[in-house]
């Protein structure tokens, strides 16, 4: 895997991470606003929201640190800085 190649990955998953973080809880929102009363209860939306985003982060560094390994040095960061 290339260098190039690999960071263009890891871009990818960063940006599909960060936003999951912003639209999962725009999502929990949404669906806990309705008024018609068939609605899931704000604590089983907060979990739900809560398991998802920990999954796609652990997703994210779990990739990260599999480009890293195949790519033979350090080449993916979180910050964009590094």
């Amino acid at each position: 895997m290339s260098p190039t190649y690999a960071l263009s990955v890891w871009r990818s998953i960063r940006t599909t991470f960060v936003l999951f973080l912003i639209v999962v809880p725009l999502v929990i929102l949404a669906n806990g606003r309705g008024d018609d009363g068939a609605g899931t209860g704000w604590s089983e939306l907060a979990a739900s929201a809560l398991g998802l985003i920990a999954f796609a982060g652990l997703f994210a560094e779990l990739c990260r640190r599999a480009i890293n390994h195949f790519a033979g040095e350090t080449i993916c960061h979180w910050s964009s800085r590094a």
